[in-house]
């Protein structure tokens, strides 16, 4: 669990980035930090593993402040992925994902099997270990980046603009896989990113920064439902009802049943009633709902209409 208390950072020309900000992620959660470029998100990420060191406050991980940590075991114990990757040329991907175990001096065989488990985690073939980083695409190079953050089994991992580089397909492709890596793990996460859609998608608290001040900390579905003030709207974008619409399952809010007619076109419980909704464009009829073969429910676009019209629908809240 990270907190965040009353946290000020003041540069020397007095400056003041960070604001008295105070939020807490709890263990296992993603917390996205998100606004306009110099709101603060950057320095406040590298304040909790001691880059930046703060002027007033303070920032406590599992009941300890940072300021009693030593700064090397610390960051040794967080896991942190940024933008340019910071892969190193002259070793092996092997080589780089090791590396913050070699420095907590794993034994060989340790080593090399959390390597190997890492590259099936990031969907990266076993013979890529003993390839070098300029083989690799940006994408897979920026898997490894994520690996290497993960080596050490860390508690926390920090990630500051990882897929900022990325042409937005892949950018896209790895949100996914990361979204499906992050169900497994125990990890806290804080992660910065200048793009709404993007801390929606991959935060189970998102964080509305502005000036260095915390305008809103929400869940994505609170924040769409309820921005606290013209800020954080205009900020969330005049698609506000879509992104919604995003993060609601058919299996929320489809009508149960395990026989019915299956109707030509079809849904799956995990697609998003976006996608649904789309999907009505070409199918006026409620469509049958098929999981692993079998009709399990079925959703009208009126199912639809209800959740964009309302809070709470059929035990859907704050939608």
């Amino acid at each position: 669990m990270i907190e965040l208390n009353d946290v000020r950072k003041v540069y020397g020309d007095s400056t003041e980035a960070v604001s008295q900000v105070s939020f807490e992620v709890e263990q296992g959660e993603t917390a996205t930090l998100v606004g306009p470029s110099g709101c603060g998100k950057t320095t406040m990420l590298t304040m909790i593993n001691r880059l930046t060191e703060l002027t007033d406050g303070e920032i406590i991980i599992d009941g300890t402040p940072i300021s009693e940590h030593d700064k090397i075991e610390l960051r040794r114990n967080i896991g942190y992925v940024i933008q340019e990757i910071g892969l190193f040329d002259h070793m092996t991907v092997g080589e780089n994902i090791g590396l913050v175990p070699d420095l907590r001096g794993w034994d060989e065989q340790r080593k090399q099997d959390r390597i190997d488990e890492l590259l099936e985690l990031i969907q990266l073939p076993a013979g890529a270990k003993d390839r070098y980083p300029e083989a690799l695409s940006g994408g897979q190079q920026q898997r490894v980046g994520v690996a290497r953050a993960l080596a050490a089994e860390p508690d926390i991992m920090l990630m500051d603009e990882p897929f900022g580089a990325l042409d937005p397909i892949t950018r896209e492709e790895l949100q996914d896989e990361f979204v499906e890596i992050q169900a497994g793990l125990d990890v806290t996460i804080v992660f910065v990113t200048h793009d709404i859609n993007e801390a929606l998608k991959m935060g189970d608290k998102v964080a509305v920064l502005n000036k260095g001040e915390l305008v809103q900390y929400d869940s994505p579905r609170d924040l769409l439902a309820n921005p606290k003030n013209e800020f954080v709207e205009d900020f969330v974008g005049e698609d506000r009802l879509l992104k919604r619409l995003s993060l609601i399952s058919v299996r929320e809010v489809m009508t149960s049943h395990e026989l019915s007619d299956r109707t030509e076109t079809v849904l799956h419980p995990d697609d998003s009633l976006k996608a649904a909704l789309q999907t009505f464009y070409h199918a006026t009829e409620p469509l049958s709902v098929i999981e692993d073969g079998t009709v399990v429910g079925s959703l009208s676009e009126e199912d639809i209409r209800d959740v964009a019209s309302d809070s709470t629908v059929e035990g859907v809240t704050n939608v």
